[in-house]
Protein backbone atom coordinates (compact mmCIF):
# COMPACT_ATOMS: atom_id res chain seq x y z
CA UNK A 1 0.00 0.00 0.00
CA UNK A 2 1.44 3.35 -1.07
CA UNK A 3 1.64 6.48 1.07
CA UNK A 4 -1.40 8.04 -0.65
CA UNK A 5 -3.48 4.90 -0.05
CA UNK A 6 -2.45 4.80 3.60
CA UNK A 7 -3.44 8.44 4.12
CA UNK A 8 -6.79 7.89 2.40
CA UNK A 9 -7.44 4.76 4.48
CA UNK A 10 -6.62 6.62 7.72
CA UNK A 11 -8.88 9.51 6.68
CA UNK A 12 -11.76 7.11 5.99
CA UNK A 13 -11.26 5.46 9.38
CA UNK A 14 -11.30 8.82 11.16
CA UNK A 15 -14.45 9.92 9.29
CA UNK A 16 -16.13 6.61 10.19
CA UNK A 17 -15.09 6.96 13.83
CA UNK A 18 -16.49 10.51 14.03
CA UNK A 19 -19.76 9.37 12.43
CA UNK A 20 -20.04 6.53 15.00
CA UNK A 21 -19.42 8.94 17.89
CA UNK A 22 -22.10 11.34 16.59
CA UNK A 23 -24.52 8.46 16.09
CA UNK A 24 -24.00 7.21 19.67
CA UNK A 25 -24.43 10.75 20.97
CA UNK A 26 -27.72 11.15 19.05
CA UNK A 27 -29.01 7.84 20.40
CA UNK A 28 -28.07 8.73 24.00
CA UNK A 29 -29.79 12.11 23.66
CA UNK A 30 -32.98 10.51 22.30
CA UNK A 31 -32.89 7.89 25.07
CA UNK A 32 -32.70 10.65 27.70
CA UNK A 33 -35.63 12.51 26.14
CA UNK A 34 -37.71 9.34 25.93
CA UNK A 35 -37.00 8.51 29.58
CA UNK A 36 -38.55 11.88 30.47
CA UNK A 37 -41.56 11.33 28.15
CA UNK A 38 -42.04 7.51 27.94
CA UNK A 39 -45.24 7.66 25.88
CA UNK A 40 -44.06 10.13 23.23
CA UNK A 41 -44.55 8.09 20.02
CA UNK A 42 -42.68 10.65 17.89
CA UNK A 43 -39.56 10.24 20.06
CA UNK A 44 -39.96 6.46 19.96
CA UNK A 45 -40.08 6.55 16.16
CA UNK A 46 -36.98 8.75 15.97
CA UNK A 47 -35.08 6.50 18.35
CA UNK A 48 -36.18 3.38 16.48
CA UNK A 49 -34.82 4.84 13.22
CA UNK A 50 -31.57 5.80 14.97
CA UNK A 51 -31.20 2.27 16.37
CA UNK A 52 -31.71 0.78 12.93
CA UNK A 53 -29.19 3.08 11.28
CA UNK A 54 -26.71 2.03 13.97
CA UNK A 55 -27.37 -1.64 13.21
CA UNK A 56 -29.19 -2.23 16.51
CA UNK A 57 -32.19 -3.98 14.97
CA UNK A 58 -33.35 -5.68 18.16
CA UNK A 59 -33.71 -2.33 19.95
CA UNK A 60 -35.47 -0.86 16.89
CA UNK A 61 -37.96 -3.75 16.84
CA UNK A 62 -38.60 -3.42 20.59
CA UNK A 63 -39.48 0.27 20.19
CA UNK A 64 -41.76 -0.36 17.18
CA UNK A 65 -43.56 -3.02 19.21
CA UNK A 66 -43.85 -0.61 22.12
CA UNK A 67 -45.50 1.97 19.84
CA UNK A 68 -47.81 -0.72 18.43
CA UNK A 69 -48.86 -1.85 21.91
CA UNK A 70 -49.53 1.74 22.90
CA UNK A 71 -51.90 2.29 19.95
CA UNK A 72 -53.46 -1.11 20.57
CA UNK A 73 -54.25 -0.15 24.17
CA UNK A 74 -55.84 3.04 22.82
CA UNK A 75 -58.13 0.90 20.60
CA UNK A 76 -56.50 2.09 17.41
CA UNK A 77 -55.89 -1.23 15.61
CA UNK A 78 -55.12 0.38 12.24
CA UNK A 79 -52.10 2.32 13.50
CA UNK A 80 -51.03 -0.53 15.80
CA UNK A 81 -51.02 -2.89 12.80
CA UNK A 82 -48.80 -0.50 10.82
CA UNK A 83 -46.14 -0.51 13.55
CA UNK A 84 -46.29 -4.26 14.14
CA UNK A 85 -45.96 -4.76 10.38
CA UNK A 86 -42.77 -2.66 10.30
CA UNK A 87 -41.40 -4.51 13.32
CA UNK A 88 -42.12 -7.90 11.72
CA UNK A 89 -40.03 -7.03 8.65
CA UNK A 90 -36.99 -6.37 10.89
CA UNK A 91 -37.49 -9.05 13.55
CA UNK A 92 -35.70 -12.37 13.96
CA UNK A 93 -37.70 -15.57 13.37
CA UNK A 94 -38.59 -16.09 17.06
CA UNK A 95 -39.88 -12.53 17.46
CA UNK A 96 -41.62 -12.70 14.08
CA UNK A 97 -43.82 -15.55 15.31
CA UNK A 98 -45.23 -13.40 18.13
CA UNK A 99 -45.69 -10.41 15.82
CA UNK A 100 -47.42 -12.45 13.13
CA UNK A 101 -49.91 -13.75 15.71
CA UNK A 102 -50.63 -10.16 16.77
CA UNK A 103 -51.05 -9.06 13.17
CA UNK A 104 -53.52 -11.88 12.45
CA UNK A 105 -55.56 -10.81 15.47
CA UNK A 106 -55.64 -7.16 14.36
CA UNK A 107 -56.40 -8.03 10.73
CA UNK A 108 -59.38 -10.13 11.80
CA UNK A 109 -60.52 -7.27 14.02
CA UNK A 110 -60.31 -4.93 10.99
CA UNK A 111 -62.11 -7.41 8.72
CA UNK A 112 -59.09 -8.00 6.44
CA UNK A 113 -59.59 -11.73 6.27
CA UNK A 114 -57.47 -12.54 3.20
CA UNK A 115 -54.49 -10.73 4.77
CA UNK A 116 -55.16 -12.50 8.08
CA UNK A 117 -55.19 -15.86 6.30
CA UNK A 118 -51.85 -15.13 4.58
CA UNK A 119 -50.21 -14.22 7.89
CA UNK A 120 -51.81 -17.22 9.62
CA UNK A 121 -50.14 -19.41 7.01
CA UNK A 122 -46.80 -17.89 7.99
CA UNK A 123 -47.50 -18.60 11.66
CA UNK A 124 -48.22 -22.26 10.88
CA UNK A 125 -45.15 -22.59 8.64
CA UNK A 126 -42.88 -21.12 11.32
CA UNK A 127 -44.28 -23.46 13.97
CA UNK A 128 -43.78 -26.46 11.70
CA UNK A 129 -40.24 -25.30 10.96
CA UNK A 130 -39.59 -25.39 14.71
CA UNK A 131 -41.15 -28.91 14.79
CA UNK A 132 -44.03 -27.68 16.96
CA UNK A 133 -46.76 -29.75 15.32
CA UNK A 134 -49.06 -29.68 18.36
CA UNK A 135 -48.75 -25.88 18.63
CA UNK A 136 -49.52 -25.48 14.92
CA UNK A 137 -52.56 -27.75 15.25
CA UNK A 138 -53.78 -25.82 18.30
CA UNK A 139 -53.29 -22.48 16.56
CA UNK A 140 -55.49 -23.48 13.62
CA UNK A 141 -58.15 -25.00 15.84
CA UNK A 142 -58.46 -21.83 17.97
CA UNK A 143 -58.20 -19.32 15.11
CA UNK A 144 -61.27 -17.02 15.04
CA UNK A 145 -63.54 -17.13 11.94
CA UNK A 146 -62.01 -15.65 8.78
CA UNK A 147 -65.10 -14.15 7.18
CA UNK A 148 -67.09 -15.57 4.27
CA UNK A 149 -64.13 -17.61 3.00
CA UNK A 150 -63.51 -19.18 6.41
CA UNK A 151 -64.18 -22.76 5.30
CA UNK A 152 -61.76 -22.46 2.35
CA UNK A 153 -59.06 -20.74 4.40
CA UNK A 154 -59.37 -23.15 7.30
CA UNK A 155 -59.17 -26.20 5.01
CA UNK A 156 -55.90 -24.90 3.54
CA UNK A 157 -54.49 -24.35 7.02
CA UNK A 158 -55.65 -27.81 8.11
CA UNK A 159 -53.98 -29.33 5.06
CA UNK A 160 -50.81 -27.42 5.87
CA UNK A 161 -50.72 -28.71 9.42
CA UNK A 162 -52.08 -32.12 8.38
CA UNK A 163 -54.22 -32.24 11.54
CA UNK A 164 -55.94 -35.49 10.57
CA UNK A 165 -52.63 -37.32 10.05
CA UNK A 166 -52.26 -40.30 12.35
CA UNK A 167 -49.03 -40.32 14.32
CA UNK A 168 -46.54 -43.10 13.70
CA UNK A 169 -46.64 -45.98 16.17
CA UNK A 170 -43.37 -46.95 17.77
CA UNK A 171 -41.35 -49.68 16.11
CA UNK A 172 -40.30 -50.68 12.59
CA UNK A 173 -42.86 -50.83 9.76
CA UNK A 174 -40.77 -51.81 6.76
CA UNK A 175 -42.66 -49.49 4.37
CA UNK A 176 -42.36 -45.95 2.99
CA UNK A 177 -46.15 -45.54 3.20
CA UNK A 178 -48.03 -43.90 6.06
CA UNK A 179 -50.79 -45.89 7.80
CA UNK A 180 -53.66 -46.49 5.39
CA UNK A 181 -51.30 -46.57 2.40
CA UNK A 182 -51.05 -42.79 2.11
CA UNK A 183 -47.91 -40.95 1.12
CA UNK A 184 -46.52 -38.28 3.43
CA UNK A 185 -45.06 -35.33 1.59
CA UNK A 186 -42.85 -32.84 3.38
CA UNK A 187 -42.93 -29.08 3.01
CA UNK A 188 -40.23 -29.47 0.35
CA UNK A 189 -42.95 -30.30 -2.17
CA UNK A 190 -43.16 -26.54 -2.82
CA UNK A 191 -39.43 -26.35 -3.62
CA UNK A 192 -38.66 -24.29 -6.72
CA UNK A 193 -35.68 -24.24 -9.09
CA UNK A 194 -36.06 -21.02 -11.12
CA UNK A 195 -32.37 -20.91 -12.06
CA UNK A 196 -32.41 -24.28 -13.87
CA UNK A 197 -32.90 -24.70 -17.64
CA UNK A 198 -33.83 -28.20 -18.84
CA UNK A 199 -33.76 -29.50 -22.41
CA UNK A 200 -36.31 -32.23 -23.20
CA UNK A 201 -35.65 -34.21 -26.40
CA UNK A 202 -38.39 -36.62 -27.57
CA UNK A 203 -40.27 -37.22 -30.80
CA UNK A 204 -43.47 -38.09 -28.92
CA UNK A 205 -45.49 -34.87 -28.25
CA UNK A 206 -47.36 -36.53 -25.36
CA UNK A 207 -44.13 -37.29 -23.47
CA UNK A 208 -42.85 -33.75 -24.06
CA UNK A 209 -46.12 -32.33 -22.75
CA UNK A 210 -46.02 -34.40 -19.53
CA UNK A 211 -42.38 -33.51 -18.88
CA UNK A 212 -43.00 -29.85 -19.67
CA UNK A 213 -45.86 -29.66 -17.17
CA UNK A 214 -43.92 -31.41 -14.37
CA UNK A 215 -40.80 -29.31 -14.85
CA UNK A 216 -42.61 -25.98 -15.05
CA UNK A 217 -44.34 -26.76 -11.76
CA UNK A 218 -40.84 -26.85 -10.26
CA UNK A 219 -40.15 -23.37 -11.61
CA UNK A 220 -37.71 -24.53 -14.31
CA UNK A 221 -37.26 -23.08 -17.77
CA UNK A 222 -38.10 -25.87 -20.24
CA UNK A 223 -36.81 -26.21 -23.82
CA UNK A 224 -37.92 -28.95 -26.20
CA UNK A 225 -36.64 -30.56 -29.40
CA UNK A 226 -38.07 -33.41 -31.49
CA UNK A 227 -34.80 -35.27 -32.11
CA UNK A 228 -31.05 -35.11 -31.56
CA UNK A 229 -30.34 -32.96 -34.62
CA UNK A 230 -32.84 -30.29 -33.59
CA UNK A 231 -31.55 -30.49 -30.02
CA UNK A 232 -27.98 -29.60 -31.02
CA UNK A 233 -28.83 -26.03 -31.95
CA UNK A 234 -31.05 -25.55 -28.88
CA UNK A 235 -28.37 -26.91 -26.54
CA UNK A 236 -25.64 -24.68 -27.97
CA UNK A 237 -27.81 -21.55 -27.83
CA UNK A 238 -29.26 -22.00 -24.32
CA UNK A 239 -26.63 -24.12 -22.46
CA UNK A 240 -29.10 -26.20 -20.37
CA UNK A 241 -28.24 -27.39 -16.89
CA UNK A 242 -29.91 -30.80 -17.48
CA UNK A 243 -30.83 -32.83 -20.59
CA UNK A 244 -33.65 -35.42 -20.60
CA UNK A 245 -33.55 -37.35 -23.90
CA UNK A 246 -35.45 -40.23 -25.48
CA UNK A 247 -33.34 -43.12 -26.83
CA UNK A 248 -35.23 -44.12 -29.97
CA UNK A 249 -35.73 -41.11 -32.31
CA UNK A 250 -35.43 -40.46 -36.09
CA UNK A 251 -32.40 -38.76 -37.72
CA UNK A 252 -30.24 -38.70 -34.55
CA UNK A 253 -31.14 -40.98 -31.64
CA UNK A 254 -30.46 -40.50 -27.93
CA UNK A 255 -27.13 -42.33 -27.89
CA UNK A 256 -25.80 -40.32 -30.84
CA UNK A 257 -26.92 -37.06 -29.24
CA UNK A 258 -25.33 -38.08 -25.93
CA UNK A 259 -22.01 -38.84 -27.69
CA UNK A 260 -22.18 -35.43 -29.42
CA UNK A 261 -22.70 -33.61 -26.09
CA UNK A 262 -19.72 -35.42 -24.57
CA UNK A 263 -17.50 -34.18 -27.41
CA UNK A 264 -18.63 -30.55 -27.01
CA UNK A 265 -16.59 -28.58 -24.42
CA UNK A 266 -19.53 -26.53 -23.06
CA UNK A 267 -21.91 -29.51 -22.82
CA UNK A 268 -19.74 -32.45 -21.83
CA UNK A 269 -20.46 -32.02 -18.09
CA UNK A 270 -24.22 -31.43 -18.40
CA UNK A 271 -26.10 -34.32 -16.68
CA UNK A 272 -27.90 -36.49 -19.25
CA UNK A 273 -31.00 -38.57 -18.44
CA UNK A 274 -32.09 -41.28 -20.88
CA UNK A 275 -35.77 -42.06 -21.52
CA UNK A 276 -36.56 -45.43 -23.05
CA UNK A 277 -39.13 -48.21 -23.24
CA UNK A 278 -36.17 -50.63 -23.14
CA UNK A 279 -35.80 -51.57 -19.52
CA UNK A 280 -33.51 -54.61 -19.82
CA UNK A 281 -30.67 -54.66 -17.26
CA UNK A 282 -27.96 -54.88 -19.95
CA UNK A 283 -29.38 -51.78 -21.72
CA UNK A 284 -29.40 -49.77 -18.51
CA UNK A 285 -25.91 -50.91 -17.47
CA UNK A 286 -24.50 -49.98 -20.90
CA UNK A 287 -25.98 -46.49 -20.57
CA UNK A 288 -24.57 -45.99 -17.07
CA UNK A 289 -21.17 -47.27 -18.21
CA UNK A 290 -21.06 -44.57 -20.94
CA UNK A 291 -21.78 -41.84 -18.35
CA UNK A 292 -25.55 -41.36 -18.43
CA UNK A 293 -26.75 -39.72 -15.19
CA UNK A 294 -29.99 -41.72 -14.90
CA UNK A 295 -32.19 -44.06 -16.95
CA UNK A 296 -35.98 -43.72 -16.79
CA UNK A 297 -38.11 -46.49 -18.24
CA UNK A 298 -41.38 -45.62 -20.00
CA UNK A 299 -44.18 -45.49 -19.09
CA UNK A 300 -43.64 -43.49 -15.89
CA UNK A 301 -46.01 -41.65 -13.57
CA UNK A 302 -45.94 -37.85 -13.46
CA UNK A 303 -45.57 -37.92 -9.64
CA UNK A 304 -42.56 -40.25 -9.72
CA UNK A 305 -40.98 -38.24 -12.50
CA UNK A 306 -41.39 -35.00 -10.50
CA UNK A 307 -39.54 -36.46 -7.51
CA UNK A 308 -36.80 -37.91 -9.71
CA UNK A 309 -36.24 -34.52 -11.36
CA UNK A 310 -36.34 -32.73 -8.01
CA UNK A 311 -33.63 -34.98 -6.57
CA UNK A 312 -31.45 -34.35 -9.63
CA UNK A 313 -31.98 -30.59 -9.48
CA UNK A 314 -31.01 -30.45 -5.82
CA UNK A 315 -27.62 -31.85 -6.79
CA UNK A 316 -27.33 -29.25 -9.54
CA UNK A 317 -27.90 -26.32 -7.19
CA UNK A 318 -24.76 -24.13 -7.06
CA UNK A 319 -22.71 -24.19 -3.89
CA UNK A 320 -23.83 -21.57 -1.40
CA UNK A 321 -22.52 -20.33 1.92
CA UNK A 322 -26.05 -20.46 3.25
CA UNK A 323 -29.57 -20.79 1.89
CA UNK A 324 -33.08 -20.89 3.29
CA UNK A 325 -36.73 -19.92 2.94
CA UNK A 326 -38.20 -16.47 3.42
CA UNK A 327 -41.01 -17.99 5.48
CA UNK A 328 -38.39 -18.86 8.10
CA UNK A 329 -35.82 -16.07 7.72
CA UNK A 330 -37.12 -12.76 6.38
CA UNK A 331 -35.30 -10.81 3.68
CA UNK A 332 -34.29 -7.97 6.08
CA UNK A 333 -32.87 -10.56 8.49
CA UNK A 334 -30.83 -12.10 5.65
CA UNK A 335 -29.39 -8.68 4.75
CA UNK A 336 -28.51 -8.02 8.39
CA UNK A 337 -26.70 -11.38 8.62
CA UNK A 338 -24.70 -10.49 5.51
CA UNK A 339 -23.90 -7.00 6.82
CA UNK A 340 -22.94 -8.29 10.26
CA UNK A 341 -20.51 -10.79 8.69
CA UNK A 342 -19.15 -8.14 6.27
CA UNK A 343 -19.67 -10.68 3.48
CA UNK A 344 -18.83 -10.23 -0.19
CA UNK A 345 -20.69 -12.13 -2.89
CA UNK A 346 -24.05 -12.67 -4.57
CA UNK A 347 -27.40 -12.94 -2.80
CA UNK A 348 -30.15 -14.52 -4.90
CA UNK A 349 -33.78 -14.27 -3.78
CA UNK A 350 -36.59 -16.09 -5.63
CA UNK A 351 -40.35 -15.87 -5.22
CA UNK A 352 -43.22 -16.95 -7.48
CA UNK A 353 -40.90 -17.61 -10.41
CA UNK A 354 -39.02 -14.30 -10.09
CA UNK A 355 -35.35 -13.98 -9.15
CA UNK A 356 -33.56 -10.96 -7.73
CA UNK A 357 -29.77 -10.73 -7.51
CA UNK A 358 -28.00 -8.47 -5.01
CA UNK A 359 -24.29 -7.71 -5.39
CA UNK A 360 -22.68 -7.25 -1.98
CA UNK A 361 -19.22 -6.14 -0.90
CA UNK A 362 -18.18 -6.21 2.77
CA UNK A 363 -21.82 -6.34 3.85
CA UNK A 364 -22.94 -3.35 1.76
CA UNK A 365 -25.31 -3.71 -1.20
CA UNK A 366 -23.64 -2.25 -4.30
CA UNK A 367 -26.25 -3.00 -6.95
CA UNK A 368 -29.25 -5.20 -7.69
CA UNK A 369 -31.09 -6.79 -10.62
CA UNK A 370 -34.65 -8.03 -11.04
CA UNK A 371 -35.83 -8.43 -14.64
CA UNK A 372 -35.59 -4.87 -16.04
CA UNK A 373 -35.24 -3.24 -12.60
CA UNK A 374 -31.96 -2.23 -10.96
CA UNK A 375 -30.79 -0.35 -7.88
CA UNK A 376 -32.83 0.50 -4.79
CA UNK A 377 -36.18 -0.29 -6.43
CA UNK A 378 -35.34 -4.00 -6.40
CA UNK A 379 -34.88 -3.92 -2.62
CA UNK A 380 -38.15 -1.99 -2.28
CA UNK A 381 -39.85 -4.82 -4.20
CA UNK A 382 -38.16 -7.80 -2.51
CA UNK A 383 -38.91 -6.42 0.99
CA UNK A 384 -42.53 -7.42 0.31
CA UNK A 385 -41.75 -11.05 -0.63
CA UNK A 386 -43.09 -13.12 2.26
CA UNK A 387 -42.54 -16.50 0.60
CA UNK A 388 -39.66 -17.77 -1.46
CA UNK A 389 -36.06 -18.90 -1.17
CA UNK A 390 -32.67 -17.26 -0.83
CA UNK A 391 -29.05 -18.30 -1.23
CA UNK A 392 -25.79 -16.46 -0.68
CA UNK A 393 -22.53 -17.42 -2.36
CA UNK A 394 -19.22 -15.77 -1.52
CA UNK A 395 -17.47 -14.49 -4.63
CA UNK A 396 -15.42 -11.48 -5.75
CA UNK A 397 -17.73 -8.63 -6.80
CA UNK A 398 -16.27 -6.35 -9.46
CA UNK A 399 -19.11 -3.88 -9.74
CA UNK A 400 -19.35 -0.12 -9.28
CA UNK A 401 -21.64 0.99 -6.42
CA UNK A 402 -25.05 2.11 -7.71
CA UNK A 403 -26.75 2.39 -4.30
CA UNK A 404 -25.64 5.39 -2.20
CA UNK A 405 -27.10 4.03 1.05
CA UNK A 406 -25.59 1.76 3.69
CA UNK A 407 -27.35 -1.57 4.19
CA UNK A 408 -29.06 -0.29 7.34
CA UNK A 409 -30.19 2.92 5.63
CA UNK A 410 -31.46 0.89 2.69
CA UNK A 411 -33.42 -1.40 5.00
CA UNK A 412 -34.83 1.53 6.94
CA UNK A 413 -36.11 3.16 3.76
CA UNK A 414 -37.37 -0.14 2.32
CA UNK A 415 -39.35 -0.96 5.48
CA UNK A 416 -40.81 2.57 5.54
CA UNK A 417 -41.92 2.26 1.92
CA UNK A 418 -43.28 -1.23 2.51
CA UNK A 419 -45.39 0.02 5.40
CA UNK A 420 -46.65 3.07 3.48
CA UNK A 421 -47.51 0.88 0.49
CA UNK A 422 -49.52 -1.50 2.67
CA UNK A 423 -51.28 1.41 4.37
CA UNK A 424 -52.07 2.89 0.95
CA UNK A 425 -53.63 -0.37 -0.21
CA UNK A 426 -55.55 -0.80 3.05
CA UNK A 427 -57.10 2.67 2.68
CA UNK A 428 -58.31 2.20 -0.92
CA UNK A 429 -62.02 1.27 -1.15
CA UNK A 430 -62.26 0.17 -4.80
CA UNK A 431 -59.25 -2.04 -5.36
CA UNK A 432 -61.11 -4.77 -7.23
CA UNK A 433 -62.88 -2.58 -9.83
CA UNK A 434 -61.39 -1.82 -13.26
CA UNK A 435 -60.51 1.85 -13.81
CA UNK A 436 -59.89 4.05 -16.85
CA UNK A 437 -58.66 7.58 -17.54
CA UNK A 438 -61.60 10.02 -17.39
CA UNK A 439 -62.59 12.12 -20.42
CA UNK A 440 -61.61 15.24 -18.45
CA UNK A 441 -58.11 13.87 -17.86
CA UNK A 442 -57.74 12.57 -21.42
CA UNK A 443 -58.61 16.01 -22.86
CA UNK A 444 -56.11 17.92 -20.70
CA UNK A 445 -53.40 19.77 -22.59
CA UNK A 446 -50.09 18.79 -21.00
CA UNK A 447 -46.49 19.82 -21.73
CA UNK A 448 -44.52 17.54 -24.03
CA UNK A 449 -42.39 16.48 -21.08
CA UNK A 450 -45.43 14.67 -19.59
CA UNK A 451 -46.81 13.16 -22.81
CA UNK A 452 -45.16 9.79 -22.24
CA UNK A 453 -46.51 9.61 -18.66
CA UNK A 454 -50.06 10.31 -19.88
CA UNK A 455 -49.72 7.62 -22.55
CA UNK A 456 -48.47 5.21 -19.91
CA UNK A 457 -51.47 5.92 -17.65
CA UNK A 458 -53.92 5.46 -20.52
CA UNK A 459 -52.35 2.10 -21.37
CA UNK A 460 -52.25 1.04 -17.71
CA UNK A 461 -55.83 1.98 -16.87
CA UNK A 462 -57.41 0.27 -19.87
CA UNK A 463 -60.61 -0.91 -18.17
CA UNK A 464 -59.42 -4.51 -18.16
CA UNK A 465 -57.26 -4.47 -15.04
CA UNK A 466 -58.49 -3.79 -11.54
CA UNK A 467 -57.19 -0.83 -9.56
CA UNK A 468 -55.26 -3.33 -7.38
CA UNK A 469 -53.56 -4.86 -10.43
CA UNK A 470 -52.63 -1.41 -11.75
CA UNK A 471 -51.07 -0.45 -8.41
CA UNK A 472 -49.21 -3.77 -8.22
CA UNK A 473 -47.69 -3.09 -11.64
CA UNK A 474 -46.06 -0.03 -10.05
CA UNK A 475 -44.38 -2.19 -7.38
CA UNK A 476 -41.46 -0.59 -5.61
CA UNK A 477 -42.40 2.89 -6.83
CA UNK A 478 -44.26 4.42 -3.87
CA UNK A 479 -44.36 7.90 -5.39
CA UNK A 480 -46.06 6.63 -8.56
CA UNK A 481 -48.60 4.73 -6.45
CA UNK A 482 -49.36 7.83 -4.39
CA UNK A 483 -49.82 9.88 -7.57
CA UNK A 484 -52.24 7.31 -9.03
CA UNK A 485 -54.28 7.24 -5.81
CA UNK A 486 -54.42 11.05 -5.86
CA UNK A 487 -55.64 10.99 -9.49
CA UNK A 488 -58.43 8.63 -8.49
CA UNK A 489 -59.45 10.82 -5.58
CA UNK A 490 -59.56 13.87 -7.88
CA UNK A 491 -61.84 12.04 -10.31
CA UNK A 492 -59.24 11.85 -13.09
CA UNK A 493 -59.29 8.05 -12.91
CA UNK A 494 -62.82 6.60 -12.83
CA UNK A 495 -64.45 3.15 -12.76
CA UNK A 496 -64.68 1.66 -16.25
CA UNK A 497 -68.47 1.70 -16.08
CA UNK A 498 -68.65 5.42 -15.13
CA UNK A 499 -66.51 7.41 -17.57
CA UNK A 500 -67.09 11.13 -17.12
Amino acid sequence: MGLFDKVRSMREQVVGLIADIRQRHDIEELERKLAAAPEDTFLMQQLSDAYQQAGQSRQAVDLLCRIGELYRSQRNPETALAYFRRAERLATSDERLRLLRLMVELMIQLGRYSDAFERAQQVVELLLTHHELAAARGYVETLPPLGEQDAKYRKELVDLVNINRQEWAQGARGTWLDPGGERSFSSERREQFPDQTILVVDDEPGTCEVLNLCLRRLGCTVLTAEDGEAAQEVALRHQPSLIICDLLMPRMDGRQFFDWTRRHPTLRDVPFVCLSSKGQPEERLAAFERGVEDYWVKPFSATELTFRVKNLLRRLQPNADFRGRLQEVSFPEVLQIIEGGRKTGLLKVTSAGREATLYVREGQVLDTELASYQGVRVVYIVIGWLRGEFSFRSAPVDRLPQIPLTTQQLLLEAVRRYDETQSLLDAEPDLDRPYIVSDRFASLVVPEDFASEISFLKALFDGQRTFRECLQSLEGDLEAMQMVVELRREGLLVPASARS
